[in-house]
């Protein structure tokens, strides 16, 4: 009997987006057996054939279940790498709010990102700065749902590999994620080569200047950790969003929403501490939680919460004097920690400066939020380390740091004491 003739694969129609710009061109293959009446069982077991992806003169068999598609196929993705097959796209849950009510307005940053992007020719650069726990991972969430329903494919980068950036730069259209951003990619010391900057690596591709427009939207917690060339750069990052810590206002919102069961005088105490220290949103959800038991007492809670060492804060200091001089700086201390250590500070005006010391335990906290030094309780001395002539009648000191929605694009307002 003689033999069928063999028959040649047919390409079949190759995905015009996967090999990128930079690459080699990717052709699909179909295998077509020959037919064999011996083996037509087996045929109908298996209806389709295996699937031949060529790129970069290599050919690598698949089964039937790889699929191929035209474009960036909608969905959330973390990007993957393996020394053996280089980088990959790995689909992950999309990222979401649900039901989570968010505070701050923040839905107008959202719309404005969106609208910017839409007018603009280029890719378009956000950054998020700010402490932890104070809503820049919700923030991106909300830009990754919002990406999604104008069809951008969303795509994380949470690890530091080399090639990354050739890597996204093949990208189609897509919203790129960078959570944490200083901490993945390091800046390095200053003073030492650029080798050891790993965020520099990301100049070109964020100067936006690509063919293909995205949206680069990252986070960071200590903005001192970024490299020089990405701050105060617009051409790079069009928007840097500075997010602050919830002011009284948010915080009363923030527990009647969470806490509905809760006494209405502890949620005012809770706003009024909050006029006094930092409180980001893991504090509030724990103290929400904790105002919901019976009989809770907001002055128990803080002793009994892991948040009992308050992050250092900046205080504005003013002291009036009899004259009208108001003599003012902004420290940085923790009133809460060693109550009865003393704190020093420098009171300046426009020519003249002082030191003043006092004890955290001797500060008068009044019901709506103002913090005073009681006069019998400051120590002074003159820059000429002589006990002033004239003390000042009133020692004030303000959080400075907070807005009254907890985010911002300008200066935090300050709270000052009424």
């Amino acid at each position: 009997m003689q033999a069928d003739p063999p028959q040649r694969a047919t390409p079949v129609a190759a995905d015009p987006g996967a090999s990128g710009r930079r690459n080699p061109p990717t052709m699909t293959y179909g295998c077509r057996r020959p037919a064999d009446r011996h083996t037509g069982e087996r045929r109908r077991k298996r209806a389709l054939g295996s699937t031949y992806i060529e790129t970069g003169g290599h050919v690598r068999v698949y089964d039937d279940a790889v699929r191929t598609h035209a474009s960036f196929p909608l969905g959330t993705y973390r990007v993957g790498f393996s020394s053996k097959e280089g980088f990959s796209l790995i689909r992950i849950e999309d990222l979401s709010i649900g039901s989570e009510r968010v505070y701050g307005g923040r839905e107008k940053k959202i719309a404005k990102i969106f609208r910017s992007y839409a007018l603009s020719e280029r890719s378009l650069g956000v950054m998020l700065s700010g402490d932890k726990g104070i809503g820049k991972s919700l923030f991106l969430r909300m830009v990754a749902e919002a990406a999604r329903e104008q069809g951008l494919p969303v795509v994380i980068v949470s690890e530091d590999n080399d090639g990354i950036v050739e890597f996204l730069d093949g990208l189609d259209e897509c919203l790129i994620l960078f959570d944490e951003f200083e901490k993945i990619f390091p800046a390095g010391r200053r003073g030492l080569t650029d080798g050891l900057n790993r965020q520099n690596q990301f100049l070109s591709l964020f100067d936006g200047l690509s063919s293909v427009k995205r949206i680069y939207c990252l986070s960071v917690n200590d903005i001192s950790d970024v490299s020089t060339y990405l701050v105060n750069r617009p051409g790079r990052f069009h928007y840097h969003l500075r997010f602050d810590y919830p002011g009284p206002e948010e915080v009363r919102q923030y527990l009647v929403d969470q806490a509905p069961g809760a006494d209405p005088d502890e949620i005012e105490n809770v706003a009024l501490f909050s006029r006094r220290a930092r409180l980001n949103y893991d504090h509030l959800r724990a103290i929400a939680f904790e105002l919901q038991q019976p009989g809770a007492l907001f002055s128990e809670i803080v002793d009994d919460l892991n948040i009992k060492s308050v992050e250092p804060g900046t205080y504005r200091i003013e002291a009036r004097f009899p004259d009208g001089k108001v003599w003012s700086d902004e420290v940085e201390m923790n009133l809460f920690e060693r109550g009865d250590v003393g704190r020093t500070f420098e009171l300046r005006n426009s020519t003249r400066s002082m030191f003043a010391s006092f004890v955290p335990r001797d500060l008068i906290f009044e019901p709506d939020g103002s913090i005073f030094v009681p006069i019998d309780r400051l120590d002074l001395l003159g820059d000429d380390d002589e006990e002033p002539e004239v003390y000042p009648t009133l020692v004030s000191l303000a959080l400075v740091g907070q807005t009254n929605y907890g985010f911002g694009l300008w200066p935090p307002a300050e709270i000052r004491s009424r």
